[in-house]
C-alpha cells in the first residue's frame, strides 16, 4: 500500500468515524428534544383537560339554574304565605330540567314539592339563606336526600315587585354530575375530580387509576407524605386565591402530575391527574422509532427529523380534540371556546356551524367582525362589554345575546365563562361556552306576557299598567307631555244582564281593538277591571297644540266606542264616559294621575254620560278612588 493510498484510507476511516459521531450526537440531542416536546405537550394537554372539565361542569349547572329561574316566574303573582295557592301552582307547573325533585319555600323556609308534599323546613340551609337575599345559589356540599341518594341542591329566589318572597329549589342527582367525569384521558391513565377550596372531594372519577379515596385531598397527601408541607401550602394558597396551578408527586412508587383550575362555582376546583409513566412510555416509544429510522434512513436524517416532530405535534392535537369531543358529547348545542390573552386568539372546540353557519376553529381578536356581524343590533358592543368585565377584576361572566342563524332568523344564546388567573392574579385565559337557550328565553317571554296581560282583552293588566307607566314617567319626566284617560263603558251591565256574558266579552274585545287603533305602539293601554280601561298617551313636550291632540283622541273614542249589541230580541247601546288628567301639569305620579282622571270620569257620569272631561280643581270627588 502506497503512502498516498494509506492517507486516503485514513481519511475515509476518519470521515466515517466523524459521520458516526455526528449521528450519535445528533441522535441524543434529538432524543432529548423529542422527550422535552412530548412532556411539554402532555402537560399542556392536561391543563386543557382541566379547563374543559371546568367549562363543561359549569355549563351543566348554569343550564339547570336557568331552568329554575324560568320556573320561579310562575310564582310572581302567587301569595307565598297561602300554602294551598303555592301547592296548586307547583303541582300545575310540574318540574323542569334534569332535577330529581323541585320544591318551593316561602320566606319562613316551609316547603312544598311538585307532588304536593312538604319537604320540611330549609330555613337553616346555607343555599336558602343566600338565595333569600336575592342571589341564585348552588349548595356548597353534596348531601343525601330522603331516598338515600347523593344530591346537589340548586336554589333560585322568587321575586314579587322586586322583593324576594321565597325560594325555589331543585335537587340534582350526584350520579348525573359524576358521569361528566367518567371520561378518562391519556389512554385511561388520566382522570379528573372536583374538590372545594378546603380540599373536600365532592365529585370523583370512576377511574381505577385513582389513588385518593379519602374525603379530603390535603389530609390524604399530608398523611402519606406524598407532597412536602411547602408544596401543600402553595397549592392551598392557590385555591384560596382562585388561581390555576400544576404540581408533581410520588406515591406508592409511582410518579404523577396534577393540574388544578377553578370551576367558577362555589369556590370549587377541577383536579386533573396523569401518571408520569404514561409520558415516559410515550418518550420511549418515540425513542425506539427514532433509532430505527436513523439506521434505515441515515441519508435523509434531517427530513425524517422534521417528519417525526410534525407527527408528534399532530398526534397531540388529534388526541386533544378527541378528548374535547368526548367531554362535550352530551351538549350538541353547546360550543366551548377559550381566549388566550397572550396570543389574542379565540379557539373553538367542536363544530361551530350551528352558531356561525360555518365551522370556525379559531378567530384572531383582530378579526372579531366575523362574530360581531352576526349579533343582533340590540346586543352590539359585546367586545366592549367583555373588556369592561375584565377590568372589574371579577372572574365569572354571563350574558344573553341573539345571533343570526343560517335561515335568517335570530336565535338566543347564553355566553358564559371564567377567567383563569396566574400567580400574579393576571388573566391568562378566558374559558367559556355558548349555549343555545332559544327555547328557554322564548318560554320565559311567553310567561312574562301571560303575567302582564289581561287574558280577555290582550291589553296590559292593572298591575302591569301601573308598573310600566311609572317606569316611563320616572325616566322621561323632563321630555314628555302625557294624558291619562280612564274609559268606562256606559250600560255595560245591561249587556251582561239582558244579552248574556258572551256579548259582554265581545264588547270588551271590541273596545280593546278600537283603543289599539286610536293610540300608537308607544302609548300604554290597559284594562283595569270589568268595563274600565285606561290609556297613557305619550307626546314630546315640544309637540305644538298637545292639548288639542288629547281632545281629538277623546272625541274619536267617543264616536267609535258607541256601539249597539243585539241578540235579536233585546238591543243595548254602549257608550263611553271618559275622564282625563294631564302629566306633568296636574300630577307627576301614576296614582295621582289616576285619582284626577277618576274624578273627571265621575263628573262625566253625573252629567249625562257619553262624553269626556279633562280634570280641573273645581270638580268634586264623587267617589273614593282605588288609590285613596
Amino acid at each position: 500500500m502506497t503512502f498516498s493510498e494509506s492517507r486516503r484510507l485514513t481519511f475515509r476511516i476518519s470521515f466515517v468515524a466523524f459521520l458516526i459521531l455526528v449521528v450519535i450526537v445528533s441522535f441524543f440531542t434529538f432524543g432529548r428534544a423529542v422527550n422535552g416536546t412530548v412532556s411539554e405537550s402532555s402537560t399542556n394537554f392536561l391543563k386543557e383537560t382541566a379547563f374543559l372539565y371546568a367549562g363543561t361542569f359549569q355549563v351543566k349547572l348554569n343550564d339547570q339554574l336557568f331552568m329554575l329561574e324560568s320556573q320561579a316566574r310562575y310564582f310572581e303573582n302567587v301569595d307565598m304565605d297561602d300554602y294551598n295557592a303555592v301547592k296548586r301552582t307547583i303541582m300545575e307547573t310540574k318540574g323542569v330540567g334534569e332535577f330529581k325533585r323541585i320544591a318551593v319555600a316561602n320566606a319562613s323556609g316551609m316547603t312544598v314539592n311538585y307532588d304536593g308534599q312538604s319537604s320540611g323546613n330549609i330555613l337553616m340551609k346555607d343555599y336558602f339563606k343566600k338565595a333569600i337575599k336575592g342571589q341564585a345559589q348552588i349548595s356548597s356540599t353534596i348531601s343525601t336526600d330522603e331516598d338515600g341518594e347523593k344530591v346537589l341542591t340548586l336554589a333560585v329566589p322568587i321575586f314579587q315587585n322586586e322583593k324576594v318572597v321565597g325560594v325555589i329549589t331543585g335537587t340534582f342527582a350526584y350520579s348525573i354530575l359524576d358521569n361528566i367525569f367518567s371520561v378518562d384521558t391519556f389512554g385511561g391513565k388520566g382522570y379528573s375530580f372536583i374538590i372545594d377550596k378546603e380540599g373536600t372531594i365532592l365529585i370523583g372519577s370512576k377511574s381505577p387509576n385513582r389513588l385518593c379515596f379519602a374525603e379530603n385531598w390535603f389530609t390524604f397527601f399530608e398523611t402519606n407524605k406524598a407532597l412536602s408541607v411547602s408544596q401543600l401550602s402553595a397549592i392551598y394558597s392557590d385555591l384560596q386565591s382562585n388561581r390555576t396551578g400544576i404540581a408533581d408527586y410520588s406515591i406508592n412508587g409511582e410518579n404523577r402530575i396534577v393540574v388544578y383550575t377553578p370551576v367558577g362555582l362555589n369556590d370549587w376546583y377541577v383536579f386533573s391527574v396523569v401518571t408520569s409513566d404514561y409520558i415516559l412510555s410515550q418518550q420511549h416509544k418515540i425513542t425506539r422509532i427514532t433509532i430505527i429510522l436513523i439506521i434505515v434512513m441515515m441519508l435523509v436524517f434531517a427530513v425524517i427529523t422534521v417528519f417525526i416532530t410534525s407527527l408528534i405535534l399532530h398526534s397531540a392535537r388529534v388526541e386533544k380534540d378527541n378528548s374535547r369531543y368526548a367531554i362535550n358529547s352530551e351538549n350538541s348545542q353547546t360550543l366551548i371556546f377559550e381566549y388566550d390573552f397572550e396570543k389574542g386568539v379565540i379557539e373553538f372546540t367542536g363544530n361551530s356551524d350551528f352558531v356561525f353557519g360555518e365551522n370556525i376553529k379559531q378567530v384572531p381578536l383582530s378579526d372579531f367582525k366575523k362574530i360581531d356581524e352576526r349579533i343582533h343590533a340590540d346586543e352590539k358592543g359585546l367586545l366592549k362589554k367583555l373588556r369592561d368585565f375584565i377590568n372589574t377584576g371579577e372572574t365569572s361572566y354571563s350574558s344573553e345575546l341573539r345571533l343570526l342563524s343560517r335561515n335568517g332568523e335570530y336565535v338566543w344564546y347564553r355566553l358564559s365563562g371564567t377567567i383563569i388567573l396566574d400567580k400574579e392574579n393576571k388573566p391568562i385565559k378566558f374559558i367559556g361556552n355558548v349555549v343555545n337557550v332559544n327555547a328557554q328565553v322564548v318560554h320565559e317571554q311567553e310567561l312574562k306576557t301571560m303575567a302582564e296581560t289581561d287574558l280577555l282583552s290582550g291589553l296590559l293588566n292593572k298591575i302591569s299598567m301601573e308598573k310600566n307607566v311609572t317606569k316611563f314617567i320616572t325616566g322621561n319626566a323632563d321630555t314628555t307631555f302625557g294624558a291619562f284617560y280612564i274609559i268606562d263603558l256606559d250600560n255595560f251591565k245591561h249587556v251582561n244582564d239582558k244579552l248574556g256574558h258572551s256579548f259582554g266579552d265581545q264588547a270588551i274585545c271590541d273596545t280593546a281593538t278600537k283603543l289599539s287603533l286610536v293610540f300608537s305602539e308607544k302609548d300604554f293601554i290597559g284594562r283595569i277591571g270589568g268595563d274600565e280601561f285606561c290609556v297613557f298617551l305619550c307626546l314630546k313636550n315640544s309637540v305644538p297644540h298637545a292639548l288639542s291632540i288629547v281632545e281629538e283622541k277623546a272625541n274619536t273614542l267617543k264616536d267609535i266606542l258607541a256601539e249597539y249589541y243585539s241578540n235579536g230580541e233585546e238591543t243595548v247601546q254602549v257608550t263611553p264616559s271618559i275622564g282625563i288628567s294631564l302629566f306633568p301639569e296636574q300630577a307627576g305620579s301614576y296614582r295621582d294621575l289616576f285619582k284626577r282622571a277618576d274624578i273627571a270620569l265621575y263628573h262625566v257620569k253625573n252629567n249625562g254620560k257619553n262624553n269626556f272631561a279633562i280634570y280641573n280643581t273645581s270638580m268634586k270627588n264623587a267617589g273614593e278612588s282605588v288609590y285613596e
